[in-house]
């Protein structure tokens, strides 16, 4: 009797186990690695890599964390396989909020590789306190992952300014100052007037035409240090030279230069010098000038000098909007300075330079790009199918056919969109975007205002951003626009901000009410000017 009861229980799980593995039937992971995991390795990181796989993982994050990723593996997922990805927020210091689901999401997968989603903060950051994250395959739940939300301000030490000086207290308008700083403890430091983020260690060299105070501001996440010195400025010497250089150009293989004393007395002989790609030429990089008398110009040229450099016109267009160029040809800033030796005493010791960008000049068009941007509202990462319709509750991002963008805040008071825009490549797993590097000379230039059909609307502001490889946002300038069918141009000078890697961020906000906030950009774009 033991035997048959033995014998029926072994039929019984055979035939259990042929149902599990029959045709159509889905397998879920069950938080075991293997190939029989459709979805596996669900992994909370503060990155992902072009290919979706997690960069930097953790399960702890910080309140002010803009987005926190999650990466899972794809084994094998058939066709229209979805994944649903729910963050629940548990419990802590907004007890309000316990077991609220703070992002819902489902993308379609299928294959072998890495799928990520982009889990952005509600307004006023990620709460403290303790998270759960699900994943789901079809239906079916594969793994839930704890993690924690902290605040390490607590612990954390306030920025120390241990030195913030300058070089001279009283100075004639037009002589330079030179600031010079060294903070500890800080995230993020700007120096203002105008001048804007800063190392932590460092120095400047200022003009200020009026007397003028410096103060720099060093913040992390327990708050921020101030410390400020002020300069006096005198009024100008009177009866001194002052030497500019008004125009600069080539002619074959010599470079021509106009200088002219815009001082009020003679200059004494001196010498000009020219630097390209910010160096000095080994040979004929000086250029002698005799006196010059007030208001006299005269045109010279660096006579022992020749541009050694072809250029080749040849250009192609890439279908994207970025320009591609015949590999040997590059742009070359070219840097004229008149008084180099310093032989003149002028009233302006802060003109003597000119700049010239010759060769290929760069001519980005964001709306060109713009099916390639990742956009985000409030709330989340936008997937490619959403905000494509002026009547999203999400917001909306449309390409126009004139070539403008529409972009349509969020519905709700205070309610934004936002896209980020980089060099952009596309993999099998999607399209993923790069840090550019911002070069000399470059201004953004945009073109803004809100549809006729925004009747009723309180108005907009456009914003410009860029988003640098510290993952630092920094806001580079806004304009609010509100009557409808009215557009402005709009120019931003990115001399700060050369050199620097990361990406570009444009956003609309709305106001108080989000009603008809049609917001078009019919130009963005950033462009690179030779003078």
């Amino acid at each position: 009797m033991k035997n048959s009861h033995w014998y029926a229980m072994l039929v019984f799980l055979t035939v259990i186990s042929l149902f599990m593995t029959a045709p159509g039937c889905i397998k879920v992971n069950t938080g075991q690695k293997g190939p029989s995991a459709v979805v596996s390795d669900a992994t909370l990181a503060n990155a992902v890599d072009y290919e979706g796989k997690p960069i930097n993982a953790s399960t702890a994050f910080l309140v002010n964390a803009e987005v926190i990723y999650l990466s899972v593996r794809l084994n094998n997922a058939p066709a229209n396989t979805q994944v649903l990805v729910k963050l629940t927020y548990l419990s802590g210091e907004a007890s309000s909020l316990a077991n609220t689901t703070m992002y819902n999401n489902t993308k379609p997968g299928q294959g072998t590789g890495y799928l990520a989603f982009a889990m952005t903060p509600p307004p006023g950051g990620f709460p403290q306190g303790n998270y759960s994250v699900s994943v789901s395959a079809n239906g079916q739940e594969v793994t839930n992952t704890p993690f924690k939300v902290e605040n390490l301000a607590a612990n954390k030490a306030w920025p120390h300014i241990n030195k913030f000086t300058v070089s001279a207290n009283t100075v004639p308008q037009g002589e330079p100052v030179t600031l010079s700083w060294d903070i500890s403890d800080a995230t993020r430091v700007t120096l203002q007037p105008e001048i804007g983020t800063i190392p932590n260690v460092g120095t400047r060299s200022v003009t200020p035409m009026v007397t003028t105070t410096y103060e720099i501001i060093a913040s992390n996440d327990a708050g921020a240090t101030k410390s400020d010195v002020a300069v006096n400025v005198s009024p100008p010497l009177a009866g001194a030279p002052d030497l500019v250089i008004t125009d600069v150009w080539l002619e074959g293989t010599m470079i021509y230069y106009k200088i002219k004393n815009a001082g009020a007395v003679d200059t004494p002989p001196t010498y000009t010098n020219i630097y390209v790609d910010n160096l000095f030429p080994p040979m004929g990089g000086s250029s002698f000038v005799d006196v010059l008398k007030p208001g006299q110009e005269k045109t010279l040229t660096f006579s022992s000098y020749e541009w050694p450099y072809r250029a080749n016109p040849a250009q192609s267009w890439n279908p994207e909007g970025m320009t591609y160029y015949d590999p040997s040809l590059q742009n070359h800033t070219v840097k004229v300075c008149a008084d180099a030796k310093n032989e003149a005493k002028e009233s302006d010791e802060n003109n003597n330079c000119r700049f010239k960008i010759w060769g290929i000049l760069w001519d980005w068009d964001m709306l060109a790009v713009s099916n390639t941007a990742y956009y985000y509202n409030s709330w989340n990462a936008l997937d490619p199918t959403e905000g494509l319709n002026e009547s999203d509750s999400k917001g909306a991002h449309i390409k126009m056919s004139d070539g403008g963008l529409e972009m349509v805040p969020e519905a709700k008071p205070q309610g934004w969109i936002r896209g980020k825009w980089g060099e952009s490549y596309t993999y099998p797993t999607g399209t993923v975007l790069f840090p550019i590097e911002i070069p000399v000379k470059t201004k953004f230039k945009a073109t803004v205002g809100l549809a006729s059909a925004a009747q009723g609307s309180d108005g907009v502001t456009f914003k410009l951003g860029f988003l640098d490889s510290t993952d630092t946002l920094r806001w580079l300038g806004s304009k609010k626009m509100t009557a409808p069918g009215v557009f402005e141009d709009w120019v931003i000078d990115l001399s700060d901000q050369q050199g620097s890697y990361g990406y570009f961020l444009l956003q609309v906000d709305a106001g108080n009410s989000f009603t008809n906030d049609f917001a078009i950009w019919k130009q963005a774009r950033l462009l690179q000017e030779s003078d």
